[in-house]
């Protein structure tokens, strides 16, 4: 046997193995993937009927503990259990992961994703059955069959099981051994064979140098010997005749470099030949350009003359660096370019709406920062060219399905014809499309325009990012928009999910503080109208500032006359979000102490919130045990004061409501009575005060107030 057929021998054997090998694993793949598929489905199955009564009572402590325990006895491979509300908010989680931030199980209704991590999310749909309509108030009974909520499963990619690795490493094995032991056999063979040829060859030489040669002689070889000397003869002919091959192969190969040099001279001298027309282009552009400066200069027109010879620099300068990466939080980047486009464009003279995607205002973004800010402010101008009715919008979004890309889209409501010579560059001969196609160019940005007759123009820009990082940044719980324009609001409040988790539009100044007394509101931005006809705004506003976190946006024209008149932070449209996270981030002021004192008795109350405000303290009072709640949801205190005996309900039933709410788990609550027995402060306790006071109040009482509140109530900040 040849080299050749054993090296065959060697290699055939091996890849037998490899396939079975991977047939096996196939197979057990496949099987593997049945069993986890009901697995998953049974798991959904109990875990929507486990959930369900305790989503209808709301119990999100006694979900997150079933939770917890399933994760922990599945076999599956669970990242994370959670269970959403029948709108798509999160209701209880075992953990949240990161690739989750923007789902939601209203949005997408395939019951299964895959997630950037290599996991997969399943979730199924919470249905009310007739047991769980027992849980429901009287005056909220839920549908049989209807929606309560979604339970969601993040469960780690499948992989084979450890038992069969070593399965295969051990029948592997196996075949490599007798592999192994079949070659040193063949190579035994072989060796003895060897042997044989030899003493055969020292047989011939002794008949030749004897020259006693006959015919009887020779009869005595084996024939089988005669064959394998001639098989040997053989071989070597064909190892000469393989030299020769080579040899003429060799030429063949010389020849074919030299054509291979000859080609790539004349390559050379192509990319010369273009090298130089590309220069003679660039000079018949510089002097294009140059010539329109005189024109403009000859016509009067300083300014544009200016404007246009500072584009022709700044591209200049441009051209010679190169691209620079930049990682950058693109609020803040954006925010910055605004402000250059409304000094230099003069864009702030203008109905101007930007709407950011949420996702940028959790994102750091690596890209050409100077060459794409040139870019856009190269685009901007052509837009404004062909802009009419002074209006103008522009909508940003982040792009991270297969690759990242940063989606920009201005819409107005006139013609494209300046931003259309970009894309056809046989029509290009005005010096800003030039230097913007040459941008696109470089930067390998996409720019595309559509246009319809008495609809408008779109024109939508594309640009590549290189790394797109997530970023841990503060969140407002809720957040209250006020635009009395619902087709700017429509589009703004998207922004506002940048800083907000929860966002409440309204329409209309009315129900504003109907709203702010409803619920509890970390944030308010409002949309301030024409100074001229708000005059009765001004004490609302000035009112609201000193309770809430007040931010105002108005137009430009009308910016210092509302600082004049108010007291709260008063910006220029447009409404971006780095702008609100700006006063997010700012240190707030050393908080008041705020103080609810609910007592029936009016004397009472008037002595009580007398001494109290003596000690610079914020005193709210309230008359009746719904007051009292009422109050509370609207607002945060560091201490209440709760009577006993109430005309509507008890101040142990009042403290029990109170303590329900999220910002005041942790709020000082003392129960405020003429005398208490040792059960009834029991009782109190219970209930959820912290300790008694004993009426009258006097000023002892209240330092020791003060001095308790500041050790058992922490600060209660504003979120973010």
């Amino acid at each position: 046997m040849t080299l050749k057929a054993k090296l065959g021998l060697v290699f055939g054997s091996l890849a037998l193995i490899v396939i079975c090998l991977y047939s096996s694993a196939k197979l057990q793949l496949r099987h593997e993937t049945m069993v986890r598929v009901q697995a998953e489905q049974q798991l959904l199955m109990s875990l929507s009927l486990m959930v369900e009564p305790f989503l209808a009572q709301n119990k999100i402590e006694q979900v997150k503990g079933h939770l917890l325990a399933t994760s922990f006895s599945s076999t599956l491979p669970i990242k994370a259990i959670l269970v959403y509300q029948a709108d798509g908010n999160l209701f209880a989680a075992t953990q949240f992961p990161r690739e989750l931030f923007n789902f939601s199980p209203t949005r997408d209704l395939t019951g299964q994703k895959a997630l950037q991590d290599g996991s997969t999310l399943l979730w199924s749909t919470v249905m009310v059955t007739p047991a769980s309509m027992s849980y429901f108030d009287s005056d909220k009974v839920a549908a049989e069959g209807s929606t309560l909520g979604y339970v969601a499963i993040q469960i780690s990619p499948l992989r084979l099981s450890q038992l069969w690795w070593w399965q295969s490493f051990l029948w592997g094995t196996v075949l490599v051994i007798i592999l192994a032991l079949a070659v040193l056999l063949q190579r035994r063979i072989f060796y003895h064979q060897h042997l044989r040829w030899q003493a055969f060859l020292r047989q011939i030489r002794t008949l030749v140098s004897s020259q006693e040669l006959n015919d009887k002689k020779l009869t005595e070889f084996d024939s089988a010997e005669l064959t394998l000397l001639f098989r040997s003869l053989y071989t070597q002919q064909q190892q000469l005749q393989q030299q020769l091959q080579l040899q003429h192969q060799l030429e063949q190969k010389q020849e074919q470099n030299k054509q291979m040099e000859c080609e790539q001279r004349e390559l050379n001298y192509q990319q010369q030949l273009m090298t130089l027309a590309d220069e003679l282009n660039s000079s018949q552009c510089q002097l294009q350009q140059w010539q329109q400066l005189c024109v403009l200069g000859h016509a009067g027109k300083t300014e544009q003359q200016a404007q246009l010879l500072k584009w022709l620099q700044t591209q200049d300068m441009l051209d010679k660096l190169e691209l620079q990466q930049e990682t950058v939080w693109f609020p803040a980047w954006l925010a910055a370019q605004v402000a250059v486009w409304q000094q230099e464009l003069q864009l702030d003279k203008l109905n101007f709406v930007l709407v950011e995607d949420p996702a940028l205002s959790v994102s750091e973004v690596q890209f050409y920062t100077r060459h794409t800010a040139e870019l856009l402010k190269q685009i901007l101008s052509l837009v404004l060219q062909d802009v009419q009715q002074n209006e103008l919008s522009l909508h940003i979004n982040l792009q991270t399905f297969s690759d990242n890309k940063l989606l920009l889209q201005f819409d107005h409501s006139g013609q494209s014809k300046a931003i259309r010579q970009v894309i056809s560059t046989t029509e290009s001969a005005a010096v800003v499309q030039q230097l913007c196609h040459r941008s696109l160019t470089r930067l390998g940005a996409k720019l595309s325009v559509s246009a319809l007759e008495d609809l408008g123009c779109s024109v939508r820009l594309e640009l590549s990012l290189i790394a797109v990082k997530s970023t841990e940044l503060p969140m407002y719980q809720t957040a209250v928009y006020l635009d009395t324009n619902p087709l700017r609001a429509a589009v703004l409040k998207q922004s506002v999910y940048s800083v907000a988790e929860q966002v409440i539009y309204i329409q209309q100044w009315s129900q504003l503080q109907p709203e702010l007394q409803h619920r509890l509101v970390d944030l308010v931005l409002v949309q301030l109208p024409s100074p001229d006809t708000a005059d009765s705004l001004r004490t609302e506003l000035q009112a609201l500032a000193a309770r809430t976190p007040l931010l105002a946006f108005c137009d430009f024209a009308q910016l210092n006359d509302w600082k004049q008149m108010l007291n709260c932070p008063v910006l220029a449209n447009p409404m971006l979000s780095a702008d609100i996270r700006q006063y997010i981030d700012r240190k707030p002021a050393e908080p008041q102490l705020r103080l609810l004192v609910v007592d029936d008795n009016k004397t009472n109350l008037a002595f009580v919130k007398a001494i109290l405000s003596q000690q610079q303290l914020e005193v709210d009072t309230a008359e009746t045990g719904a007051d009292a709640v009422r109050l509370a949801k609207s607002g945060r205190y560091q201490l209440i004061l709760m009577d006993i005996q109430l005309p509507d309900m008890s101040g142990i039933l009042a403290t029990h409501l109170i303590r329900q709410l999220p910002q005041h788990q942790n709020t000082v609550i003392m129960a405020f009575t003429a005398h208490a027995l040792p059960e009834e402060i029991q009782q109190f306790h219970q209930a959820g005060m912290n300790d008694v006071v004993i009426k009258p109040l006097d000023a002892h009482k209240v330092a020791d107030l003060i001095r308790r509140c500041q050790q058992l109530s922490p600060q209660n900040p504003i979120p973010g």
